[in-house]
């Protein structure tokens, strides 16, 4: 019986649910920013080399990590400013 009666005032009293805040973005990126990415020049196929596996495979990466790059760019840019007319799909010509 003492025992109900002390628990009873340690009991959990719920949290407030916390405010929702949020923050107009008034700003707008610099053009520079919002400019769509150039995709570079790949190698020349009128040339031959001979590249070992570990540099190919290091070109691989780093031409495979280049191109996630430039699509993310693009999208971000093409949900910053719609009307910039950046897909993705342009940047291999």
């Amino acid at each position: 019986m003492l025992l109900s009666t002390v628990l009873a005032g340690c009991a959990h009293r719920p949290a407030e649910p916390p405010h929702t805040v949020a923050v107009a973005i008034r700003d707008t990126p610099p053009a520079e920013l919002t400019r769509c990415p150039v995709a570079p020049e790949g190698f020349p196929t009128d040339a031959s080399a001979t590249i070992s596996e570990p540099v190919r495979a290091a070109a691989i990466r780093l031409a495979t990590a280049y191109r996630a790059l430039a699509d993310q760019l693009a999208r971000l840019i093409a949900w910053t400013a719609p009307a910039t007319p950046c897909s993705p799909h342009d940047q291999a010509r």
